[in-house]
């Protein structure tokens, strides 16, 4: 029941992306299927008006008819097809387009949580082996109508062909009854054992594509390792590719062989006992007519009709039974794909909106654990960031400073305690009031490569005026304005030959123009500086600083350097505030943490 209601969800969603789709994929199959018995019932009447002597004229019109028809049916045929394809192409667009969304859209905390990420990893190694669900389902739909109409219209032609076999009788086996009740237990036996083996099959082939999609990740992971010129450098200086054969040889190669091989097996195994079975049926069905017309019970015109209906009931049989045994490998690639469109977001908000332009935010008491986790990533905070000033967030690596902006952009929801801005908590404001509220530049920003100004406008439209004047604070102006089409110059090459390559240093300063062009209130910068060097850093933060004059600004810095403009300065140590203070406190303590962190950094630059 489970497996059916996905397949009826799968259909009903099928009609959602495409409306033409299953119409269409109805008429493949009715035209399919009609076409062979074209030929058939006007051969089996020309040779009945050859075996009767019938007139030239007579044949000729029959056969004019007949190759009249076939082009026709032909030609239908092939626009229906095309026209299938079409639709199933836009119906695949869709189906991504819908994951696509489903990504960008769903809270950020999904994104991290392990076993959405196993369900996305399922979907996508399942979509490799499969292509599609919904593409599939299509041509099973259009293979089984086929073979349904195929069966049925052969049952139709051969039904004077039963009665013969139900009222004739005689002293031989052949001639009885019960020859036909025989023949049709045995075909009904070979339709159940084809349809068990294929389902087995293709259960079978299913497991060992989950199986063998493992060590395809594998495979792609070092295709890429391999493409990098970035790693390449590593893999040489290291001599890692020793390393690499045996990881990768020895799992991919050998393990792959293994799978591979035992797939074939099977895979050979199944289809030759439906060659088999096959066979049997084609010679008591053979044995059957023949039988029947040795005895005279129709011409040879009916002979040649009742041959050609019977191996078309033998194929509309396997066309359907070949249908039923793909739903094995379709049903888990749809089933992924539901939970991942029905994942519902699970972070709750409120409607209040912001009335001022004056912002204090207030850590209480709050700690944290990432999902899954045991250990707290933030322990027990309290800080107050008052309007318009500028805190400094340092401390060593897994300290907690990142997962401190987190929270603070409302990622997470805090395990115990509670965020307020304005004295109110976080949860209680509408999300679009959360987003309006931050220009974040984060250390794993990404720019996308498509042209600058939209890279910071985050849309098709931009304020010129406004896009300039971010260019010019991050020192990029003169650089954008010298490109072939200025602002509207592609960055990167993936999507536009003609797109500029730019360095790590010119990236990470547009991403930090794109901060400077939101415009926001609170600006938050995680490690803004780090592809840079010391004398750009400067550079950076004094026209960072014009920028953020009248604003609150968090920086998350390693460079502690950075610390000496800023109001205050928040420690964190263990996933724990520490310390807090401005920068000549803090350092007047030799025993603070902070002292001790600087230090360590201030030695590098004594002679």
């Amino acid at each position: 029941m489970k497996n059916l209601k996905i397949i009826l969800s799968s259909f009903k969603e099928m009609q959602r992306l495409e409306k033409r789709m299953i119409p269409s994929s109805v008429l493949v199959a009715v035209v399919s299927a009609i076409m062979p018995f074209i030929n058939i019932w006007f051969t089996s009447k020309i040779v009945d008006l050859l075996d009767t002597g019938a007139e030239s004229s007579t044949l000729i019109v029959y056969i004019l008819i007949a190759v009249g028809l076939n082009l026709i049916l032909f030609f239908i045929n092939n626009f229906l097809g095309d026209m299938n394809y079409m639709f199933r192409s836009i119906m695949y667009n869709r189906e991504n387009q819908n994951i696509a969304s489903k990504l960008y859209s769903i809270e950020y905390q999904k994104l991290e949580d392990s076993e959405f990420k196993e369900l996305l990893h399922n979907h996508s190694e399942a979509q490799k082996r499969v292509y599609s669900a919904f593409t599939q389902f299509s041509w099973m739909l259009r293979d089984f109508l086929s073979g349904l109409i195929t069966f049925s219209i052969s049952i139709i032609i051969l039904f004077p062909l039963f009665k013969i076999g139900f009222t004739a009788s005689g002293p031989s086996f052949f001639e009885r009854p019960i020859f036909l009740i025989t023949l049709f237990l045995m075909i009904v036996i070979m339709v159940a054992v084809i349809l068990a083996v294929n389902l087995k099959m293709n259960k079978a082939q299913f497991v060992a594509g989950a199986e063998y999609s493992r060590l395809d990740k594998l495979f792609y992971f070092f295709l890429n390792v391999f493409q990098d010129y970035n790693t390449a450098k590593e893999i040489r200086l290291y001599k890692e590719q020793e390393l690499i054969e045996h990881v990768a040889v020895d799992k991919i190669v050998n393990n792959g062989e293994k799978i591979l091989r035992r797939v074939s097996l099977n895979s050979a195994r199944s289809s030759s006992m439906i060659a088999v079975l096959g066979a049997i049926a084609g010679f008591g069905v053979y044995l059957f007519i023949g039988v029947k017309g040795f005895y005279g019970l129709y011409g040879i015109g009916s002979l040649v009709l009742s041959c050609g209906a019977f191996m078309q009931i033998i194929s509309g049989i396997m066309k359907m039974a070949a249908t039923f045994g793909r739903t094995a490998e379709l049903i888990p690639l749809a089933e992924y794909y539901f939970k991942i469109i029905n994942t519902k977001d699970e972070m709750q908000y409120g409607e209040k909106t912001f009335s001022t332009d004056k912002f204090e935010v207030e850590f209480k008491n709050v700690s944290f654990k990432y999902p899954g986790s045991e250990n707290y990533a933030l322990k027990n905070i309290n800080i107050k960031i008052n309007n318009g000033e500028h805190l400094a967030v340092v401390g060593k690596n897994g300290s907690g400073k990142t997962t401190f902006i987190k929270l603070l952009c409302r990622f997470y929801d805090v395990n115990e305690g509670e965020i307020k801005i304005n004295g109110i908590n976080i949860k209680d404001y509408s999300k679009d009031s959360i987003n309006k509220l931050y220009s974040v530049v984060f250390q794993d920003f990404k720019l996308f490569s498509i042209p600058v100004c939209q890279n910071l406008s985050t849309q098709e439209d931009y304020q010129e005026a406004k896009l300039f004047d971010a260019l010019d604070k991050v020192g990029l102006l003169n650089r954008i304005m010298k490109m072939p089409d200025r602002e509207k110059t592609y960055i990167y090459k993936d999507l536009d030959k003609s797109g500029i390559e730019i360095s790590g240093g010119e990236a990470q300063r547009l991403a930090i123009a794109r901060a400077h062009y939101k415009d926001a209130p609170i600006v938050i910068l995680d490690e803004p500086t780090a592809s840079l060097d010391p004398v750009a850093e400067k550079e950076i933060y004094d026209r960072f600083n014009q920028f953020v004059e009248n604003k609150t600004a968090i920086y998350i810095s390693h460079r502690l350097s950075s610390c000496v403009f800023c109001d205050r300065i928040a420690v964190f140590e263990n996933a724990r505030l520490v310390e807090s203070g401005y920068h000549q406190e803090l350092l007047s303590n030799k025993d603070s943490k902070y002292f001790e962190l600087w230090d360590v950094q201030a030695q590098y630059y004594k002679t």
